[in-house]
């Protein structure tokens, strides 16, 4: 059967969010063909389009997808043959092991039905709050996004986020983990439905990605929210720092944060990665005690694309950028 190369590609990347990483469910880390649609499924995570291949079965994502990539052809003939995936461009071909029996569990994620509008503003949000989420997974909370009717917030015991915003289908607030929700970033998500277990998200293209809730409690963070302290402004010019700094953190990839200090009359910006160090010095008027905070960069660039006021209380900086509020614990400077 010939199939366009690219739009193939690009659907196949698209559920590639429900990929496992290390499989820990039989063919998690593979593309299930079956019933006209491309789906995938990592216990935590599940992805669903339709694809135009006509066969069913369970292929490994990765050879699939480097080969796709690579091949020039606008279209490839794609066809099964003696238990693989026949793969043939111009004078080139490649054969990939089909899995014919379906083992994947994706009947236990459920069906979407009654699907709601989403906010054009839930995908920024959880991009926002997400970076307050912790990594370590020790603390199951922390490392979870909690998902109300009226807004999304994340806290690591460090620092926490929260971004108002109207989900009315979120009848009971949930607990969503951090690495899972973060994927409907960039996917323009338009609809999105609740179901028992899960919340799915739907965009114009018909993917449909779904994430494991849970209903659990959650510590409230409405006091520390209505701190309030004396007020001083951050620099110009931050978002450019940062771009620089990044070049540095990103090399942490568990904790690209970077270093924020703040001395008399002047602000102390530090990124450290493997490979070395970027600092960035600029004036501010401050005349308390030298105090620091570490914040993930892009955090930082979308507050600063914001405001630059914030308030420091004993232990804590607040910025309330007029879409969502940030707060940190602050450590003394020697």
């Amino acid at each position: 059967m010939r199939q366009d190369r690219e739009e193939l590609l690009r659907k196949l990347e698209a559920v590639s969010a429900g990929l496992a990483v290390k499989e820990a469910v039989e063919q998690s880390s593979c593309f299930v063909f079956k019933g006209g649609h491309v789906v995938t499924f990592n216990d935590e995570v599940s992805c669903d389009i339709e694809c135009g291949v006509g066969f069913e079965g369970a292929v490994a994502a990765t050879p699939l997808l480097n080969l796709l990539g690579k091949l020039a052809e606008k279209e490839v003939d794609v066809s099964v043959s003696n238990g693989e995936v026949l793969v043939k461009g111009k004078g080139r071909r490649a054969g990939i092991t089909l899995e014919a029996e379906i083992m994947l569990p994706i009947d236990a994620v459920e069906k979407p039905e009654d699907w709601n509008k989403l906010d054009h503003e839930f995908a920024d949000a959880i991009g926002v709050v997400q970076e307050c989420a912790s990594k370590n997974a020790n603390n199951f909370h922390l490392t979870c996004i909690h998902i109300t009717c009226e807004y999304v917030e994340a806290c690591d015991n460090f620092q926490l986020c929260r971004y108002p915003i109207s989900t009315p289908c979120i009848e009971n607030d949930c607990l969503v983990k951090r690495d899972s929700i973060k994927n409907i970033t960039g996917l323009g998500m338009t609809e999105i439905c609740v179901t028992k277990t899960w919340l799915h998200f739907r965009n114009p293209s018909g993917l449909v990605l779904s994430v494991r809730r849970e209903i659990s409690d959650y510590e409230s963070l409405d006091k520390i929210l209505a701190i309030d302290g004396a007020p001083t402004t951050l620099p110009g010019g931050l978002a450019e720092a940062v771009e620089k700094a990044e070049i540095f953190s990103a090399e942490n990839s568990e904790n690209n944060v970077v270093l924020v200090e703040l001395r008399k009359d002047q602000l102390r910006l530090r990124g450290v990665g493997v490979n070395g160090w970027y600092e960035e010095r600029k004036d501010v008027k401050w005349g308390g005690e030298p105090l620091s905070f570490n914040i993930a960069p892009k955090l930082l660039v979308s507050i600063t694309e914001r405001t630059n006021d914030c308030l420091v209380a004993p232990g804590l900086l607040k910025i309330d950028s007029g879409k969502f509020i940030f707060v940190t614990c602050l450590g003394k400077v020697e």
